[in-house]
């Protein structure tokens, strides 16, 4: 196994552990399109004859600096994004050329500056707000959902009573996460195809998609609960956002990049 190939299942298997002992979003996903970058830039990731250049000695700094991100409260909680980010920067900059890295890197980078930015006082109140935002927007639609269906479910505001139990559309349901997710991604995707702009606007509109994609994704796990219990619906909770989500971005890219990439493509060759 070449060391990129092994460096792309670390990076992918790094990742679901942090991911299954801290359960934070960010890791998983921007973890997830760390390993993807790396998997497709394997071929371009030139290897080091020295591992402990200036480079390498950097690398292995961070390694070590890492534990203290699960060690040390910052704000409220320790930091696993981190030492993700950490762990990983600080292993590439070991075993491959930096340049070649830039990209991979930079998800990373992002990542850490994110975790840093997320305990700050002001971009904390802005993610509060849009998350608000998300939580109205997707109320409103699981109202028109329940309205639709002529389910026996009562929603205030965000606020649903399934039979006699309330369940509240709170913060970490309003998928503020998974449209940035969506957004990161899209202009991933963009930058490695070298999109032209129809394409390239094709795949962010596809971000709006995002948000009734939610509503839906709330709508039935309220239906779930309803007809087969609370339980089952804190069952499916946890991942039938997560399957929803990969089978949206699966099937609008392919449309996308497929034939609908074929029509934009031609549409250009032609105008």
């Amino acid at each position: 196994m070449r060391r990129s190939e092994a460096f792309f299942w670390f990076s992918l298997i790094f990742t679901v552990m942090i991911f299954a002992v801290y359960r934070s979003p960010s890791v998983l996903y921007l973890g997830l399109i760390y390993s993807i970058v790396v998997f497709l830039a394997r071929d371009s990731l030139g290897h080091k004859e020295t591992l402990f250049d200036g480079w390498g000695v950097l690398g292995l700094s961070m390694i070590l600096v890492s534990p203290v991100f699960l060690a040390v409260r910052f704000g409220e909680y320790p930091s696993p994004a981190a030492f993700h980010a950490f762990v990983l920067i600080g292993l590439s900059l070991l075993l491959f050329r930096p340049r070649s890295t830039v990209g991979p890197n930079s998800i990373a980078l992002f990542e850490a500056l994110l975790a840093a930015a997320v305990r700050s006082r002001s971009v904390g109140d802005l993610i509060a707000w849009l998350s608000d935002r998300f939580v109205d927007v997707t109320s409103y639609l699981v109202r028109g959902l329940i309205d639709l269906f002529n389910v026996p479910i009562t929603m205030n505001g965000n606020v649903a009573i399934v039979r006699s139990t309330m369940v509240v559309v709170g913060s970490g349901c309003s998928g503020l996460d998974a449209f940035t997710l969506y957004i990161l991604a899209s202009l991933l995707l963009i930058y490695l195809r070298k999109s032209n702009r129809n394409e390239a606007l094709l795949l962010l509109a596809g971000a709006l998609g995002i948000i009734p994609l939610n509503a839906l994704r709330i709508f039935s796990l309220l239906v779930i609960g309803y007809h087969s219990g609370i339980s089952f619906l804190e069952l499916f909770h946890s991942h039938l956002g997560d399957l929803m989500f990969v089978a949206y971005v699966f099937l609008y890219w392919w449309w996308v990049t497929g034939e609908g990439g074929k029509d934009t493509k031609s549409a250009d060759l032609t105008g």
